[in-house]
């Protein structure tokens, strides 16, 4: 009897791990199946480095593979990360009914937390591994001159036993080899010129050989389905879409194409330019964003969920195209997008908030675990926001000081990039006692941001101040439009009202802060702090 326990406890031991697969062994599968004839569909999802590479490798598979018709789509899309990518898998990826997907996006989900890049690539690799037909999956780890956090995409990857290519290895073993510089091989910290595409392509073909099965092994492996249990705390968001705009029936024009090389990525816009438009749209789901098109003439718009605090977009700094997610980990449910033009500005300053906007799509997941149940509003409703007017705190009517850095950092201990962070909470003269502070006057009023790069003459990273008083006739409530490059801290009246310590997304982005002014005088005190490039910030009030 305890023989037969033992052999059913290994038996059981070893079924369990045949539920799991070496590493690559659906690159194998997918590379047995081209080599006895069948098609080989790749596509390739990322950002610019991607929508660059143009496959890299589409003619090393056709050599491999002469029986096969290889094919190679390339859904790169610049400027864009994860976070878009589990919206768009469904139009750029899974319409391709691929055979092989290769995801490369770590550089670009830089600025996400760790919590998000890990669900964001596992919700992509999960929901492709839950085709009907699962493509294997490789992961492409590209290089960037400073480095790139490769844990939170290795983690995921790992833990599915996907193929990963270190193109950052590979670049620096060349380098290294060669002597040569890092600008012989791309054209910037991070994109590839012809000599890094080539070399990726090596790198990646180097990769892959060793799963190309040798001419006459016979019958195709069986690939293992079975998935371990997810690594996200939160739920993986398996149905995210794109919905074209330009179907739903509305007073905002319809505009068949957009006039720039990005309109591939739109199925044309929505759009209006008129002060106090109003976009109201139903929806299920759990997560909620806008895809819009971006240039230096367009206006700007407000974008709510559920008429909760709204986000102020701003499509007009550059060209292009972009993505605003709205709200996260709502109760699945009913749930209403609202977008809204401002009024009609009355202080030529912030002219350009008017003007035309152009939107794509909304970015929706969480339908299939919704009910029917209707969330409730907030404050915000469309009406307040189409009133509401903005009153520019410009540089001249600041005071500053700085910059500050902690006494215990010397000519030998030199304050680094990430001291940056550290610093925002450490407490320095201007927060303790500001009435003690030889306030400096800012004299010119260029544009509507302080920046303490030219203010101060320093690149050290480090701590600067400003303060600055709003006098109200009454006590109301007004909102708090401020946005910051790159850590803040922010008290009215002596109150902390936002901590920056995190990624915060664009610094050209506005935070907007629901507040409360008394009556009479108001005191606003900014603390920011920057490791490395920009260091400043712009802040205003919306009223209604």
């Amino acid at each position: 009897m305890k023989q037969v326990l033992l052999l059913v406890v290994c038996l059981a031991g070893f079924l369990s791990g045949c539920q799991r697969n070496e590493t690559g062994s659906d690159i194998r599968h997918a590379f047995e199946k081209a080599q006895a004839g069948q098609p080989l569909r790749c596509v390739f999802l990322g950002g610019s480095i991607t929508q660059a590479g143009d496959g890299w490798v589409g003619d090393w598979l056709r050599t491999q593979f002469p029986k096969s018709n290889v094919s190679i789509v390339n859904s790169g899309m610049s400027a864009t990360g994860s976070a878009l990518g589990i919206f768009r898998v469904e139009r750029d990826v899974i319409a391709y009914q691929p055979d092989l997907v290769a995801i490369e996006y770590c550089v670009n989900d830089g600025g996400l937390t760790d919590e998000e890049a890990i669900r964001f690539m596992e919700t992509l690799i999960v929901r492709l591994k839950q085709l009907p037909h699962p493509p294997a999956i490789l992961i492409l780890e590209a290089a960037a001159k400073g480095g790139v956090n490769l844990d939170r995409h290795r983690r995921v990857a790992r833990h599915y036993q996907l193929l990963e290519v270190d193109l950052q290895q590979a670049v620096e073993s060349r380098i290294k080899q060669t002597g040569e510089p890092w600008e012989t091989y791309f054209s910037d910290n991070v994109h590839p010129n012809q000599t890094g595409n080539a070399l990726y392509a090596e790198a990646i073909a180097q990769t892959l050989t060793p799963y190309v099965p040798k001419a006459g092994t016979g019958s195709l492996s069986k690939e293992k389905s079975t998935l371990p249990p997810p690594l996200s705390r939160k739920p993986l968001l398996l149905d995210g879409r794109l919905i074209p705009l330009t179907n739903f029936a509305t007073n905002w024009k319809r505009e068949g194409s957009l006039p720039f090389w990005y309109d591939r990525f739109f199925l044309g816009a929505l759009t209006t330019d008129q002060p106090g438009a109003t976009l109201n749209l139903s929806l299920k789901g759990s997560i909620f964003g806008v895809y819009y098109a971006m240039d230096k003439s367009y206006g700007t718009f407000f974008a709510s969920v559920d008429e909760a605090l709204p986000v102020h977009i701003s499509p007009n700094d550059r060209g292009g195209y972009s993505y605003t997610l709205l709200a996260q980990d709502l109760t699945p449910g009913e749930h209403r997008v609202q977008v809204v033009l401002p009024s009609k500005m009355t202080d030529p300053k912030v002219s350009t908030i008017n003007g035309a906007v152009k939107l794509g799509y909304l970015l929706v997941a969480g339908e299939s675990q919704s009910s029917s149940a209707i969330a409730a509003r907030g404050p915000f409703p469309p009406e307040r926001l189409a009133r509401l007017q903005y009153q520019p705190l410009p540089p001249t009517q600041w005071s500053w000081s700085g910059p500050y850095i902690p006494a215990s950092k010397t000519e030998e201990n030199k304050p680094t990039p990430k001291d940056a962070l550290n610093y925002l909470h450490e407490i320095f003269p201007p927060e303790e006692n500001p009435a003690s502070i030889s306030w400096k006057k800012i004299e010119l009023d260029e544009d509507m941001r302080l920046d303490f790069r030219k203010l101060t003459g320093s690149n050290v990273p480090a701590i600067a101040y400003a303060t600055t008083e709003i006098q109200s006739d009454e006590a109301r409530d007004a909102t708090l439009a401020f946005a910051c490059d790159y850590y803040a801290k922010v008290w009215l009246n002596g109150t902390l009202i936002l901590t920056l310590d995190h990624p915060h997304g664009s610094p050209q982005r506005p935070l907007l802060i629901p507040t409360h002014l008394q009556k009479g005088t108001n005191r606003l005190l900014i603390k920011t702090g920057a490791g490395s490039g920009g260091f400043l910030f712009s802040a205003g009030l919306w009223k209604d």
